[in-house]
């Protein structure tokens, strides 16, 4: 079966490279010499279409107003010239004495029983922490849709060192580009919808596809393309929330196949070889084929991750064994701290030359930028690359029941954190209010606390 999609997959390439052409709207690494295009973002408001004062040359071209080096990213900004950039493959440091000050003690009076551990980071330095008492800090946790806003990672790097046959990745790549032999439904009327559906349009939920708990993420690539549901009014292309969905796993295992079978890595593997060595993450757990069935059979035990071996990052997998695009990592708060860290360095490992750049910054900053006006549960906010903005500053990844990675760039302050599913709902806006009690604490005398 595995040879067959193999084989499929392979003929798709090789067929979509014919296909494929570069657009306007290409996105490139802006450390790439090679001349690119000028991306155009959208107004502040996230549901316009940008003017022509919006649009940033990524390559640093002679139009580029950002400078020789294109436009700095706003962590490069606020730390300084990477003042406040730490090596991500040590162990972080801790500050004393902002920690002699227990994390749950400063915060307002209310039933925070829900939460397990959080990690809170300034200028690379462990400020705050709690872990409670029932809690091993050292065990995996599943972060369920904080695995949006992770895997475009993935997706970032893949694009910005990508080609698909001689053809280079872009953000407006349809599926059926990607995946041209694998639309094989000819009589569901939606499927030239599906095959038109872009990879920016799954990071920025206005593909049109919908689901919910009860539609399948896809135990193969023909499930994940034809289970979303498609409305009569999906032709909009305005914000429609797609929970899980493994669209693009698959999506990963097609870019990195595009040069030759030996090449081909599911998003574990991807990860595991590309991102987390750079984080100093090493112990990567294995799940077992479909055990992401498994664990979200019973609300009483959403999320377990006993089937899985150990190792501080792992991942549930469907049938085929393909890693969950929408759901299904498990890490510790740690790794989480350092993947916040990771974006507020602008996507660098390390401060000098010595630190990689993991995923070009450029990405990040299109992760952090306003996209489209979804939503959300901080009520009717701005939406990135699978992250949302909680305010001018702050950015956050959301996981059910309230597995956040929120970043503030004003602070150079990072907040991870974990907290259990209560009863029948999530405890939403009980774990927003204390990622926006954190970030108004005071921790270091730096000049980007708020009493300064």
């Amino acid at each position: 079966m595995r040879i067959l999609f193999s084989s499929l997959l392979i003929a798709s390439l090789t067929r979509a490279a014919r296909a494929a052409s570069v657009s306007l709207d290409e996105y490139r690494d802006h450390y790439d010499p090679a001349p690119a295009a000028a991306v155009e973002f959208e107004d502040a408001t996230g549901v316009g279409g940008g003017s022509g004062e919006e649009e940033r040359n990524l390559s640093g071209s002679k139009g580029d107003k950002g400078g020789k080096g294109g436009k700095a990213h706003k962590a490069s900004k606020h730390v300084g010239l990477e003042d406040g950039f730490v090596d991500l493959s040590e162990d972080f440091e801790r500050d004393e004495t902002a920690l002699a000050q227990p994390l749950i003690g400063r915060l307002p009076v209310r039933d925070n029983s829900f939460l397990r551990a959080a990690l809170v980071l300034e200028n690379g330095k462990i400020v705050g922490k709690y872990v409670r008492a029932d809690v091993n800090v050292d065990d995996p946790r599943a972060v369920h849709s904080t695995t949006k806003g992770l895997i475009s990672l993935a997706i970032g790097k893949l694009i910005a060192e990508g080609r698909l046959h001689g053809v280079p990745l872009r953000l407006d790549m349809s599926l059926e580009e990607i995946f041209p032999l694998n639309f094989l439904d000819l009589l569901d009327p939606t499927t030239d919808f599906r095959k038109r559906v872009t990879i920016r349009e799954l990071l920025t939920m206005t593909s049109g596809l919908r689901g919910d708990l009860s539609t399948p993420p896809g135990d193969s690539l023909p499930e994940a393309l034809y289970s979303p549901i498609v409305h009569e009014d999906s032709a909009k292309k305005e914000y429609s929330y797609l929970m899980d969905n493994n669209i693009l796993s698959y999506v990963i295992y097609a870019i990195t196949c595009s040069k030759d079978l030996w090449h081909c890595k599911r998003p574990i593997q991807y990860f595991a070889g590309s991102i987390l060595p750079s984080l100093g993450v090493t112990g990567i757990g294995s799940c077992p084929a479909g055990s992401w069935n498994v664990a979200h059979e019973n609300w009483s035990d959403y999320g377990n991750t006993d089937a899985c071996s150990d190792g501080e990052f792992a991942w549930f997998t469907n049938e085929e064994g393909f890693e969950g695009a929408t759901s299904g990592m498990t890490m510790t708060v740690n790794v989480m701290a350092k993947l916040g860290q990771l974006y507020l360095q602008g996507g660098k490992s390390a401060p000098g030359p010595g630190g990689e750049q993991v995923v070009p910054e450029s990405w990040i900053d299109q992760t952090w930028t306003p996209h489209v006006k979804p939503p959300t549960i901080v009520g009717d906010n701005a939406g990135g690359f699978f992250w949302y903005q909680l305010d001018k500053d702050t950015w956050f990844s959301y996981g059910l029941g309230g597995q956040i990675i929120a970043v503030n760039r004003r602070l150079n302050r990072v907040v991870a954190m974990q907290s259990d599913l209560v009863g029948e709902e999530e405890p939403s806006q009980p774990s927003i209010a204390v990622i926006r009690d954190i970030m108004e604490l005071t921790f270091q005398l730096s000049p980007y606390s708020f009493d300064n």
